[in-house]
């Protein structure tokens, strides 16, 4: 049922270095097949550095908004929303398919990198031409000329996204997960950098776009230097074969985008810019910020199911993923929907204020969306391009219409179908993950999510009661959050640890795998132990 990439290639001339065979593989390390343990170790040292990685790149965008917030004003965040749609577009056509193609091949070779650089050029190209005909012709009647001119500033990541595919590619297939962790710290360093001292210049939305472009020339700049590209050449069966998997999953990611950002530009069309700003600041908190931490299964789990062979040790692989991820952000967006009237004005200003209502309901949608994620890079290890792509547009169809239908309603009504949209889905992407297989796709789902949501019921229950305590004794917004965050752990810590057993015993076992101090004290104890050994022969 799911395709094999690679299989029956046709061996072509590669161009490779001399002395090598045409028809050599790209050397990358793992050849032979690593096995289930080295999987595991590869998983464990990706989410090692995922777990220093994403809270530090999602602290710093985190304090950067909080002081761009500050500096420009909400519609000028409307319109940068809309203008990100460009930008997520040019990223998923030209990068994401290709590059998740390469990653996923059983058998890579050098045609197939020099494939990829030339059609990624090819379409970088076309793309920002269509981008600016896009800004000029659609955008702009629509939006107004200021969107327009955003748009145009965002062309030339079309053609950046393809200079960086192979790079970021192969290092993601080598499963150089501290590599790629640095590289995308810096970028969102410099990304951070460019927007503020731009915007105190007294730039409004031109420093966030800048800012965007600036982070994209970083991330060039580090992936080429961690692994130099091979010189563009269109080889016909090494291009078809990117193409069989890339096309459908560039279509696939085009459709998620689309759901992602389809309210953006329905609210921006009928609602304005001001309104626009308010719900992207409330779905950039709500949800975009914690789904950023199933970026972890796209940036550590595809490549790592990908190269799993074994359909049960993959499900294994994604059950304990999906445990840690939930585990992890469902108490926090629990808080995130208690503390939103005191967190949103403390981070941002008062002027964000209605911002508050929608954050709370999209945060019932930021649990789905991540898993979510998680599910769309089991199909995509899986090969199954044209299932995400058949998920992605359904999707994306029924978020767009009830959109439509609650926008004229406010930003509220538009979080409510949005909470109520991703939830639904969210059983559809098991049905189409566990398709083929004994299980059942609510029993999975349960079994994935019940730990955290009963965890959750404690800590409610605490938190409600203390939040109205701090209130009506008018603490200050600080000591208020750190508060409410101090009274609401030891419940969800003490449930997850007596009623879910199993899963206490497992996330340790992940963290205790994961963190550098439990590594090395595995390691002083193993070494210890060797000593007594030596010492008592």
């Amino acid at each position: 049922m799911t395709p094999q990439p690679g299989a029956g290639v046709a061996r072509q001339p590669t161009g490779g270095q001399p002395g090598e065979p045409p028809d050599a593989p790209v050397p990358e390390p793992g050849a032979p097949e690593p096995s289930g343990e080295e999987l595991r170790e590869a998983a464990a040292r990706g989410v090692r550095w995922a777990s220093v990685a994403r809270p530090a790149i999602e602290v710093i965008q985190l304090g950067s908004i909080a002081v761009l917030a500050r500096l420009i004003v909400p519609a000028e965040f409307g319109r940068y929303a809309v203008a990100l749609i460009a930008q997520e577009v040019a990223y998923v056509i030209v990068a994401g398919g290709l590059s998740s193609a390469l990653v996923q091949r059983r058998q890579l070779r050098r045609e197939h990198l020099q494939s990829g650089m030339a059609l990624g050029l090819l379409m970088g190209i076309a793309l920002s031409g269509l981008t600016l005909l896009a800004a000029e012709l659609l955008v702009t009647p629509i939006f107004g000329a200021r969107t327009g001119f955003f748009v145009a500033l965002l062309a030339p990541l079309c053609l950046l996204s393809a200079l960086n595919t192979v790079p970021l590619a192969t290092l993601r297939r080598r499963l150089e997960f501290g590599r790629l962790s640095v590289i995308e710290v810096l970028s969102v360093l410099v990304r951070v950098a460019v927007a503020i001292a731009l915007a105190i210049a007294g730039l409004g939305g031109e420093a966030l776009v800048l800012g965007v472009i600036a982070s994209a020339v970083a991330l060039m700049a580090g992936a080429w230097l961690s692994a130099p590209p091979p010189p563009p050449r269109l080889n016909r069966a090494a291009a078809r074969e990117l193409l069989d998997y890339g096309l459908p999953a560039s279509l696939a990611t085009v459709t998620w985008v689309g759901f992602s950002n389809v309210d953006y530009a329905i609210i921006g069309a009928r609602l304005g810019a001001l309104q626009t700003g308010l719900y992207f600041r409330a779905y950039t908190l709500a949800v975009q910020y914690q789904s950023k931490l199933g970026i972890v299964m796209g940036q550590v789990g595809f490549p790592v199911l990908s190269r799993t062979r074994d359909p049960a040790e993959l499900a294994r692989l994604h059950h304990r993923m999906v445990r840690l991820l939930t585990i992890v952000v469902f108490p926090l967006l629990v808080l995130l929907a208690i503390g939103a009237p005191v967190l949103v004005p403390f981070m941002f200003g008062a002027r964000w204020g209605a911002a508050v209502a929608p954050v709370q309901i999209l945060a019932l949608g930021g649990a789905a969306t991540l898993v979510i994620d998680a599910a769309g890079a089991v199909l995509m290890a899986k090969g199954r391009a044209r299932a995400l792509l058949g998920y992605g547009a359904a999707h994306f169809a029924a978020y767009g219409a009830t959109v439509l239908a609650v926008v004229h309603l406010g930003i509220v009504a538009v979080a409510i179908a949005a909470a109520a949209v991703h939830t639904a889905f969210l059983l559809v992407a098991y049905v189409l993950i566990l398709r083929g297989s004994n299980e059942r796709p609510v029993a999975r789902l349960r079994d994935d999510l019940t730990p955290a949501l009963v965890s959750c019921v404690p800590l409610v229950a605490v938190a409600l009661p203390v939040s109205v305590a701090l209130s009506a004794a008018h603490v200050p917004a600080f000591p208020w959050l750190l508060a409410l965050a101090l009274a609401a752990a030891p419940p969800y810590l003490l449930t997850l640890r007596v009623v879910f057993p199993a899963a206490w015993r497992q996330q340790r076992a992940a963290l205790t795998r994961v963190l550098p101090v439990h590594r090395r004290l595995r390691v002083a104890r193993s070494r210890l132990a060797e000593l007594r050994l030596r010492f008592s022969e």
